[in-house]
């Protein structure tokens, strides 16, 4: 079994291949050439559909193969991305953000998040995703259901749909009394160009309180999706870029963001 030198040793190579193939993507980019549409591939962060250690439990979710092209997403929803294996680690170190808070979700795939903040104690947790997401997204609430549903826990675990597009209202995905959740998750949901604006759309919509945190990680796969949210995440919020390394002990690549957001006041 690898020491904690080794395992540092790993990380430092795979961030030095991964900062190498960003490298070559903006190259390309600047040649005008087509950049293929995931410029990194492998995972950075460790994952097993076996199960994963995490919060003195072992979570499993499983992938499914098939890939639906013709989605808005290219059928993303139904893979665990480094995004999601990110953010959950973040919020196993800092589980304080979701305890007994109510968690909307925003692209959700295979449901890593939600059952993770369901597992550090979250009062209501409501994912959300493409239709065709939710079946494998459900199966997976249920596999893990006796790691969010102690004894002691009161959580509620919803999956339901939500088109960027055309978000249904608040008041549809949480609780009829919730005006605003808690806490907004996005995780590894910024890659593609066409959706950028409909997902700022989205949780300017959901963000009506000022007490609302977002929190925000994802991989950076390519120059143009990743100026427009940082453009359009600045307008919208107050945005703290956090040091994950400082923060919580996670080392991460520099083409991995996390982002701790709160809504502008309206002047």
């Amino acid at each position: 079994r690898p020491d904690n030198n080794q395992r540092h040793h790993h990380h430092q190579i795979i961030i030095q291949i991964i900062q190498i193939e960003m490298e070559d993507l903006k190259e390309k980019e600047l040649e005008s050439e087509p950049a293929p549409l995931l410029a990194i591939m492998g995972r950075f962060y460790p994952f097993d559909e076996s199960g994963i250690p995490f919060a003195c439990t072992t979570v499993v979710i499983k992938e499914t193969t098939s890939q639906l092209n013709g989605e808005e997403d290219g059928g993303t929803g139904l893979n665990v991305w480094d995004g999601s294996l990110l953010l959950a680690r973040y919020l196993e170190k800092r589980p304080a953000i979701v305890r007994n808070k109510t968690v909307l979700e925003l692209g959700s795939g295979c449901g890593l998040i939600g059952v993770a903040s369901g597992i550090l104690g979250a009062k209501l947790v409501t994912m959300t995703d493409l239709q065709y997401t939710l079946p494998s997204m459900k199966e997976n609430v249920e596999r893990n259901k006796s790691s969010w549903q102690g004894e002691d826990s009161h959580c509620q675990i919803e999956c339901k749909e939500c088109d960027w597009f055309h978000p249904p209202p608040i008041t549809e995905l949480c609780d009829d009394s919730t005006d605003s959740p808690d806490v907004i998750l996005v995780a590894d949901c910024v890659w593609l160009a066409h959706l950028i604006a409909p997902l700022l759309q989205t949780l300017n919509k959901y963000t009506t309180n000022a007490s609302t945190k977002v929190i925000i990680t994802y991989q950076q796969r390519g120059r143009d999706a990743h100026k427009e949210f940082l453009e359009g995440i600045h307008d919208l919020f107050d945005v703290v870029v956090v040091d994950t390394e400082k923060d919580a002990g996670l080392i991460k690549p520099d083409v991995f963001h996390v982002f701790e957001c709160s809504k502008k006041s309206s002047t």
